[in-house]
């Protein structure tokens, strides 16, 4: 993994400093361990109930608390690439995003289709986070008020090129996930 140094703190860009393209083998293995040690540092993960974890993470730049929960996909009816879903607090309350392994185009929109026992919900997903994520506008009003909170798995459909990806999300214990999120969260 290489990594920028331009949102870290000064100490931990001097240890990250010959992490860049060209670094020897050795470099890039020394590179990986600092990076996955400050990731671990700056993120306080917490098993709940049906799979579910809740992650605060602090932000680099701002070194504001985000909090999730998050869901991984279930990998036996799930391609490769959907990794999971997380609800995470944004600036304007709660926001849906499916994580992705392999990224999209940035200036791609996807239509993304979901199903949750005979409801479908389908829209046009913005790429974010690098293309290692797709924001779902709308989803999140679905998951935390109403019908949705009962099923037992998320259905995904993902328009990406050159095939498109398709997975199964587990969302039971959703609503008691959704308890674990800050209460100004869910209310903006």
């Amino acid at each position: 993994m290489l990594v920028s140094s331009m949102s870290m703190p000064s100490s931990d860009a001097q240890r990250l400093q010959n992490c860049r393209p060209g670094a020897s083998a050795g470099q890039i293995e020394s590179c990986d361990e600092e990076a996955s040690r400050l990731a671990n540092a700056r993120t306080q993960t917490t098993m709940l109930s049906d799979g579910w974890r809740l992650v605060k993470t602090r932000d680099t730049t701002s070194n504001a608390e985000i909090v999730s929960v998050m869901h991984v996909a279930d990998i036996s009816k799930s391609d490769i690439n959907l990794a999971g879903l997380s609800l995470r607090c944004g600036q304007d309350g709660l926001q849906a995003v499916l994580i992705l392994l392999q990224p999209l185009p940035r200036a791609s929109r996807p239509s993304v289709v979901m199903k949750a026992e005979a409801k479908t919900f389908e829209v046009e997903a913005a790429v974010v986070q690098g293309g290692e994520a797709l924001l779902l506008p709308g989803l999140e009003s679905k998951l935390a008020n109403g019908a949705w909170q009962a099923a037992g798995e998320l259905s995904v459909e993902i328009a990406a090129s050159p095939s498109p990806i398709q997975g199964v999300i587990p969302i039971r214990g959703l609503a008691g996930a959704l308890r674990s999120l800050p209460p100004n969260c869910l209310t903006k």
